[in-house]
């Protein structure tokens, strides 16, 4: 079984058929799963000229689904890696790319580059990756708030997925969440928002102080806080706020 996994993981990865390897890793089916659900959360909420802000763009597989769904909105990137950034600006010239970190606070910041899995970058370096694997530069990248970004945009949805720095961009973002009330679709992986010390419930805590409830993005819950914070299994979430503004 572990040979046959190896070449259906290989088939799948050639063939971008990834519903392959969902077949027989769980893992792989439980991403598979909040990919596909990302996509019907944008559909629902994105009209054709809503404004979507994505942070942390990485390359771009989020943001193109909703450039899809809202091919007439003002959408923005944020994505601090100089190569990625100049990507997303080839690759989405309709979109506004910025090339600076978000967080709770701005500034610069040191940042860790893994060079071969990108994905995994971030303003503390991940101890899941080894130098070998990752080939990490460190870099200096310039800090701003989503609050202090937004101007007169006014966000239907926000994408977070800054490997464990999400609670930060969240801080930073108080104003845009109780004044504008975008849905707020982010990851949240406990062992990585422990980098940035942040208890495994503090996203939930700063949510619901704004008066939204937390879902799996697959659509399970709402999320009580205890049941947030013990999850293993669930990597995306969905913030909705309640119907009116948030209690004073």
């Amino acid at each position: 079984m572990p040979l046959m996994r190896r070449v259906i993981g290989g088939v799948s990865r050639r063939l971008g058929r990834p519903e392959l390897l969902a077949a027989v890793y769980p893992t792989a089916r439980q991403a598979l799963h909040e990919e596909i659900a990302i996509g019907a959360v944008l559909a629902s909420s994105l009209r054709s000229d809503a404004t979507y802000i994505d942070v942390g763009t990485n390359r771009g597989q989020v943001l193109r689904e909703a450039v899809r769904v809202a091919p007439g909105g003002r959408h923005v990137a944020f994505e601090p890696i100089p190569g990625l950034a100049a990507e997303i600006a080839r690759t989405f010239p309709q979109v506004d790319c910025r090339q600076i970190a978000l967080g709770a606070h701005a500034g610069s910041e040191e940042f860790c580059h893994f060079k071969t899995l990108d994905g995994w970058s971030g303003l503390r370096r991940s101890p899941e990756v080894s130098d070998e694997r990752g080939a990490p530069e460190y870099i200096t990248v310039q800090v701003s708030t989503l609050d202090a970004e937004i101007g007169e945009l006014r966000p239907a949805v926000i994408k977070i997925d800054v490997e464990g720095a999400e609670h930060d961009v969240l801080e930073g973002a108080r104003s845009v969440l109780s004044e504008l009330r975008p849905v707020v679709i982010f990851e949240h992986v406990a062992s990585a928002a422990a980098l940035y010390d942040a208890p495994p419930a503090a996203c939930w805590d700063l949510l619901a102080e704004l008066d939204y409830q937390v879902f799996a993005v697959t659509g399970a819950g709402p999320f009580t806080r205890s049941d947030f914070a013990e999850n293993t299994s669930v990597v995306n979430w969905l913030a909705r706020p309640l119907l009116g503004v948030p209690s004073p």
